[in-house]
């Protein structure tokens, strides 16, 4: 397919779904099941393990961080900058995509999309994973999810929804 507007809002739409999809089954494995099961034990690494695969990184985080260890998980996961699935990665492939489509330079914004999306791209590439962790990962992804969830509005506010013209007046005031 040629890599026109129609392409870069099929990647813009994909990779914000992306990104949500990952941030959910994060959320899920360290909100919902991290009561029930003993951290650092292997049953412990099975699911996490599980979420790895679900997003098809475990080989890619086996590459580059070895041992199973949650924090460097939730780090592959939402801030490694060349992991496909990752939410970081997503974002920044979704912003380009708006850029193109928009023609708005980088790091200027045009539209409602851009200003939402630009400073969500932007924290993605300085938090550190320390700091989210210590004020609550589940926290932090819903924050995200709401974030992307404004993106997805402006986007339908920028592109599909139907404005009304100015109507020209006609000679002898008929419209």
């Amino acid at each position: 397919m040629s890599h026109n507007e129609a392409w870069h809002f099929l990647r813009l739409g994909r990779e914000l779904e992306r990104a949500d999809k990952t941030s959910r089954i994060l959320d899920v494995k360290y909100f919902y099941l991290l009561p029930y099961t003993s951290v650092g034990t292997p049953y412990d690494d099975i699911h996490w393990s599980a979420v790895l695969k679900s997003v098809s990184g475990f080989e890619m985080y086996r590459q580059k961080h070895g041992r199973i260890l949650p924090l460097h998980i939730v780090e592959f996961l939402v801030f490694d900058r060349e992991f496909p699935r990752s939410i970081h990665y997503c974002v920044g492939g979704a912003e380009e995509s708006l850029h193109a489509i928009t023609g708005t330079p980088v790091g200027s914004c045009g539209y409602l999309s851009e200003r939402l999306m630009g400073p969500l791209s932007a924290e993605l590439g300085v938090t550190p994973v320390d700091k989210v962790i210590d004020n609550g990962l589940h926290e932090y992804l819903d924050s995200l999810q709401l974030k992307m969830n404004a993106i997805d509005d402006g986007l339908v506010k920028d592109f599909f929804t139907w404005r009304l013209l100015a109507q020209p007046v006609l000679a002898g005031g008929a419209r």
